[in-house]
């Protein structure tokens, strides 16, 4: 790497109650040439913060809600690319020279193919549909680890200050304006989600919810219909 000069990159993950898995992920980025780790913080009572202080990230402080945490997160970052994870992803560490590669090439925005950490038909084939959505309709879903430039994030006006859907709102504002490139490499989320709620309930809710985004219901809307049925907000739980 002596003697190259390599754009910056920040790394911004919100997290709310995340002792579990945000340790593992800041350890797994450490040591990456010109990787900056930003962690904003909304209002954790795990012990998130302190871990987050103890690992050398840098931390801030947001109200909760992955929309805000990332826009204050993007508000102290250096870095001319800006990439965001959720903290429970593991990322395959060429995924950094890939996204450099892209956006040398001139790449504005895209995220990463997508791998669960169970292997089993029913996540293998919602990996493989969500990669293709990425692929030909230009929809990149947060836990695919979206990446842009910080002009074109700029261009388009952020993540809007929502608890959650912002990364759909985030992409159809960016298709408008370009297709995204989704990197050969893979992230890999975890399945807590489908694993706390049960497998068939969260996809055909998850699919509901597009649906709904689609035809432009309100998010108050959408977000009732995705609480349904007594269950905690996750939606603020997890990041």
């Amino acid at each position: 790497m002596s003697g190259i000069m390599l754009t910056k990159i920040s790394v911004i993950i919100p997290t709310l109650n995340e002792s579990a898995t945000i340790g593992r992920l800041i350890k797994s980025l450490k040591g990456i040439p010109e990787l900056e780790i930003i962690v904003s913080d909304g209002g954790s009572r795990d012990g998130t913060a302190e871990l987050i202080k103890q690992s050398g990230a840098v931390a801030v402080s947001s109200k909760p809600g992955r929309g805000v945490q990332l826009n204050v997160g993007v508000q102290v970052a250096s870095g001319d690319i800006l990439f965001f994870l959720h903290a429970d992803s593991r990322l395959q560490r060429s995924a950094v020279a890939q996204i450099r590669q892209s956006v040398s090439k001139g790449t504005q925005w895209g995220c990463c193919r997508l791998r669960f950490d169970e292997d089993s038909w029913f996540f293998r084939m919602l990996a493989k549909a969500s990669d293709w959505r990425a692929r030909y309709l230009a929809m990149c879903y947060g836990d695919q680890g979206i990446y842009c430039t910080r002009a074109f994030f700029n261009s388009v006006g952020g993540f809007p200050d929502w608890a959650f859907l912002e990364d759909l709102e985030f992409s159809r504002r960016a298709r408008r304006r370009v297709n995204a490139c989704v990197l050969k490499d893979q992230i890999i989320a975890s399945t807590r989600r489908f694993r706390r709620h049960g497998l068939w309930r969260t996809f055909w809710k998850m699919q509901g919810v597009k649906v709904l985004f689609t035809l432009g219901f309100p998010l108050s809307y959408i977000e009732r219909f995705y609480q349904a049925g007594g269950r905690e907000k996750e939606c603020q739980r997890e990041s």
